[in-house]
């Protein structure tokens, strides 16, 4: 019996879910308000009427008209289409803003760590001696830099902090860096150590 092979799918049978730049041309023609100006049949900017001052975007992506989402009549009208795909784009979105994350505070900022927050000891690989924010460590290209604590992390939307593991250094001329601390001939300590109270 001679062999047949599978028919080839398209490269693309389905267009792709929506993206944060598609789900704005979306947004805007579904409420009305996305005008498209254009120059010989071509759109060359497109007018966003949505909020208190009008706002200036760059030709919608090809892919939305071939993808069926937008017309290409002057208003930019969406489609069934483009209302289906944004739905699922907002779906998407909403699942994905629900899922945990973690912020980090600034590292590059240029200030000691804070005394009344947290802190994860650094110290001295070979000797276990304590280097505290403000003092001296060598960099490893063997230059000195002022060490100013650990990253700061939060896991609940900025509400407290706990240290993390990279050591937050600066140099009078070369601005903050970050470096793990092995790097540093350190080590952090695995628990971090809470401020004492203030005394009343």
């Amino acid at each position: 019996m001679p062999q047949t092979n599978p028919p080839t799918p398209p490269a693309h049978p389905f267009p792709p879910p929506a993206c944060d730049r598609d789900a704005r041309y979306l947004e805007a023609a579904g409420r009305g308000a996305l005008t498209l100006v254009t120059e010989y049949g071509a759109p060359r900017y497109c007018e966003d009427r949505s909020g208190p001052h009008t706002g200036y975007l760059a030709p919608p992506p090809p892919e939305l008209f071939t993808a069926g989402w937008l017309t290409r009549d002057g208003n930019g009208a969406i489609t069934a289409e483009g209302r289906t795909a944004l739905t699922d784009y907002r779906r998407r979105r909403a699942a994905a803003d629900a899922l945990p994350y973690t912020l980090t505070r600034n590292p590059c900022r240029a200030e000691l760590h804070r005394p009344d927050e947290p802190i994860r000891r650094l110290r001295h690989a070979t000797t276990g001696e304590e280097i505290r924010p403000g003092h001296t460590v060598t960099d490893p290209s063997g230059h000195p830099a002022t060490y100013l604590g650990p990253t700061m992390r939060s896991d609940d939307g900025g509400a407290t902090w706990t240290p993390a593991f990279n050591a937050r250094v600066t140099y009078p001329d070369h601005g903050t860096w970050l470096y793990p601390p092995a790097a540093l001939g350190t080590v952090y300590d695995q628990e971090p150590a809470h401020p004492n109270p203030a005394a009343p």
